[in-house]
């Protein structure tokens, strides 16, 4: 049984339009101005393409003076280009504003995504809430935030229009009007009809279109071509792409086939409403002396009017479609924040190197945990994609009353299988997690009486998965601004690092670019490269307490210690943390901690452990034989 998304609140086309128009309201006003101006001329001017007609005919049956028919015609015909001009200038620079904060909407995402609660972005309803809202300003036109506009503004210069040409056509019979009206609701409930179809096979089509997708991608990875072509995987795979694309067609053919229906029904009741609308016409123009140009003027209402119709439905459909993306938008938006700056303790009143204690912590993942980090006695779930989502039991705990203490300036090794909790240990310490129950003390104080913008910066923290994105070298070791790097300081972090070599046989500098994402002669550093380049960044931020999370489970064994050689150099004066599920690495630490779910199995040195002949001794005898 699939599960509502908790997070996820729905609105209404108003709450959405008038959200949209309290955005640009406050980002960029010039859009609403825009909207008003583009809404009212373009109702203007088939208003006047209507009634030119009808000038015209008139000046000719009246017989009036050629230069004065000319003049009058040439006024509305330049008004015409004027307002035509004027209208498509407005619309072409609406639509250049709107388009343009669509790159605002993400960055405003980005930055309500730092101010929830980390617990919260391991979430896999909110990570699916995050990516469904970047999507309402990624698809260019028929992003959610552009759809709003376009489709609002379809629909009230439409509904405006309409009001206007009944205006026109009650002069002509207020009962005329009323049948029109009668008849164009019908339409609308037979499109709205239509419309509602289409939404219901929506999901149908997401999850068709994501296995299509899948297929498709899976087909077009290059770095899966080994794999395929040994294993003879392409066969399989067309297979698979031509189920998904049958299951395509189908969905297809089942929406075309409706739709045709709905077409069908539409074209037959626009075809009675004109032949009842042109005959009335056609009788009072024998019977009740309209004249030729009221006919010419009255007969574009009537066909202007059909068109009115199918434009406010085109409207609410662009709008209806464009709600279910809003709705993941403004939900993300509405979640609660972290207050970061609120803490009654300051930094400024620690003693370095500090002394750690985790006293008596329980913690549980409510929802959401890493793979790596499962009980081993929590049921098997399954793990669905990036979002990690799992099905079966929904409480894994982790750390049940667990204690630890680490002396000041002391470097200890926390050891495990995976899933033992070393990670989990690693986010708690840091504050990223907060325990259930128990405390976690700096010092004696409890983290949690911090602000965690203070709390941060006690952290030098070198983690797994490797953070480098295509800025220069010297933004990605400060990962600050460039005009606010610290050169000197740089340098001699990279110094520090092993690496001032390299620069200097690759003639690399501060302002050289990394990784070739963005330019082509950016700078990839080998792994072990990579590893010495995070540690220049830990040394520049250079932080009272260092915790490696397994920073070389890449590496061979040889790289892995001239690594934590390095670490071990520069790490003085520091409380440190290891993580390494190779047990050489250990070596280099004053204490090493093996945990096994969530609780402490053996704690020593080295050699105590290994003259224990425990759970370490047989996992390092183990390890060790494959360098043998």
């Amino acid at each position: 049984m699939k599960e509502e998304n908790v997070y996820l609140k729905h609105y209404s086309i108003l709450s959405d339009i008038f959200y949209f128009v309290k955005y640009f309201k406050k980002y960029e006003p010039a859009v609403l101005i825009c909207c008003m101006i583009e809404i009212i001329l373009s109702a203007v001017l088939p208003l006047v393409g209507i009634y030119l007609p009808k000038i015209t005919l008139d000046l000719v049956t009246n017989q009036v003076d050629i230069g004065y028919a000319i003049i009058v015609l040439g006024l509305f015909t330049f008004l015409m280009m004027g307002v035509y001009g004027i209208n498509t200038a407005v619309g072409s620079g609406k639509y250049y504003l709107y388009n343009a904060q669509r790159t605002n909407i993400i960055g405003l995402l980005f930055l309500k995504s730092l101010r929830i609660k980390y617990a919260d972005t391991e979430s896999g309803e909110i990570k699916k809430a995050y990516w469904k809202a970047v999507e309402t300003a990624t698809n260019g036109d028929w992003s959610a935030s552009s759809r709003i506009i376009s489709g609002s503004i379809t629909m009230m210069k439409s509904v405006l229009c309409f009001l206007l040409y009944s205006t026109v056509l009650s002069f002509l019979s207020i009962w005329m009007v009323a049948v029109l009206i009668g008849l164009s609701l019908l339409s609308y409930l037979i499109s709205l009809n239509r419309i509602k179809f289409t939404e219901s096979l929506r999901e149908e089509e997401a999850e068709v279109t994501k296995k299509y997708y899948c297929v498709k991608n899976s087909m077009g990875n290059v770095e899966a071509a080994k794999d395929i072509r040994i294993f003879g995987m392409n066969h399989w795979l067309t297979k698979l792409r031509d189920i998904s694309l049958g299951e395509l067609r189908e969905l297809n053919k089942k929406r075309t086939r409706k739709a045709e229906q709905y077409e069908k029904l539409n074209f037959a009741l626009s075809m009675l409403r004109d032949f009842m609308a042109y005959g009335f016409l056609l009788y009072q123009v024998t019977n009740q002396g309209l004249s030729v140009s009221e006919f010419v003027l009255y007969f574009g209402a009537i066909t202007g009017f059909s068109g009115f119709v199918g434009d406010i439905m085109n409207g609410i459909a662009e709008l209806r479609e464009a709600a279910n993306s809003t709705d993941y938008y403004r939900a993300y938006m509405e979640l609660p924040e972290e207050d970061r700056n609120n803490g009654k303790r300051h930094i400024i009143e620690l003693e370095f190197p500090v002394k750690i204690e985790f006293r008596n912590v329980c913690f549980a993942y409510k929802e959401y945990m890493e793979e790596d980090e499962k009980d081993n006695n929590q049921k098997e779930g399954t793990v669905k994609g990036e979002e990690k989502e799992l099905t079966g039991e929904r409480n894994a705990n982790i750390f049940r009353n667990f204690n630890l203490t680490i002396n000041s300036g002391e470097k200890i090794a926390l050891v495990g299988v995976n899933g033992a909790g070393k990670t989990t240990f690693v986010k708690l310490l840091t504050g990223m997690l907060e325990p259930d129950s128990g405390q976690i003390l700096i010092n004696g104080i409890d983290t949690r009486e911090f602000p965690k913008e203070e709390f941060y910066k006690l952290f030098s923290v070198v983690f797994q998965e490797q953070f480098i994105p295509p800025f220069t070298i010297a933004e990605n070791i400060a990962l600050n601004r460039r005009d606010e790097v610290d050169e000197a300081r740089a340098w001699q972090a990279v110094e520090k690092a092993g690496l001032k070599q390299v620069f200097e046989e690759k003639n690399i500098t501060l302002d050289s670019w990394m990784t070739r994402k963005l330019i082509e002669s950016g700078i990839d550093f080998s792994g072990g490269q990579r590893q010495r380049f995070l540690l220049a960044r830990a040394l520049y931020k250079d932080a009272p307490i260092l915790i490696l999370d397994e920073p070389t489970a890449a590496l061979d064994p040889i790289a892995e210690s001239e690594i934590y050689e390095s670490y071990h150099k520069y790490s003085s004066q520091k409380t440190s943390v290891f993580i390494s599920h190779r047990l050489a690495s250990t070596r280099f630490s004053d204490r090493i901690i093996m945990i096994e779910n969530g609780e402490i199995l053996e704690m020593g040195t080295h050699k105590e452990l290994m003259e224990k002949n425990g759970a370490y001794a047989r996992m390092y005898e183990v390890q060790s034989n494959y360098y043998k």
